[in-house]
């Protein structure tokens, strides 16, 4: 069987498996520019015998230009704070240790430093109003009765 393949079966075949794991098992589009490369020299290759050489280079030009494509037509990342953790402003959070004006607080089963311009105590629920580093800024979640 192999006997039978030419050069641009190989290429297209390369092409559609690269792009199959890339959707179906790394789900990050950074191989389908190499998938499409890939394709487009198949694409060449079927229209005429063409060397090693050329092979390559229509490759690499292929790839290049899909990923510049890619790069145009996808969605602009989302914008992420500096210090990649002031997300968690608003957040609720339980004291683990006493804030008296530092202790401890988890949230979402990570303790993290804490502190407060008021005293809470263990148990007591609080929502992060500042982060700063590794430190989270909470005040005392007031009870509505």
């Amino acid at each position: 069987m192999l006997d039978a393949l030419d050069a641009w079966h190989i290429w297209l075949i390369a092409g559609c498996v690269i792009a199959v794991i890339e959707l179906l098992v790394l789900n990050s589009y950074y191989l389908l520019a190499v998938a499409a490369g890939a394709v487009m020299v198949g694409i060449v290759a079927l229209m005429g015998d063409i060397s090693l050489t050329l092979q390559i280079l229509v490759f690499a030009l292929g790839t290049a230009l899909a990923g510049g494509l890619l790069y145009l037509f996808r969605g602009k990342p989302k914008e992420q704070d500096v210090d990649d953790i002031s997300h968690l402003v608003g957040e609720r959070v339980v004291v683990i240790a006493r804030i008296a004006p530092r202790g401890r607080v988890v949230y979402k089963s990570v303790g993290w430093a804490a502190e407060s311009d008021e005293i809470l105590e263990i148990d007591a629920p609080a929502r992060i109003i500042r982060v700063n580093g590794s430190t989270l800024y909470v005040e005392k979640i007031k009870e509505i009765n």
